[in-house]
């Protein structure tokens, strides 16, 4: 099964089972994030070595080729 580049989350749990899953690279966050979210998942992704950018309106969580280790 082919990973998938690009999938989108509606909220932070669905941006964490995206993430976790495997199967993407890239997780676009569509939705109003406050910065309170935005600090957690910088905390809970960036620490494992995601990247985060502003692509128009909203950030994308780019993970590179590597296991991401289970997040509380």
């Amino acid at each position: 099964m082919n990973p998938q580049l690009h999938s989108t989350a509606r909220n932070y749990g669905e941006a964490c089972n995206l993430l976790r899953s495997g199967f993407v690279k890239h997780v676009r966050l569509n939705w109003n994030i406050e910065s309170d979210e935005f600090f957690r998942i910088a905390s809970d992704w960036c620490d494992a070595g995601a990247k985060i950018k502003k692509e128009g309106d909203s950030f994308v969580i780019s993970l590179k080729g590597f296991p991401i280790p289970p997040q509380k």
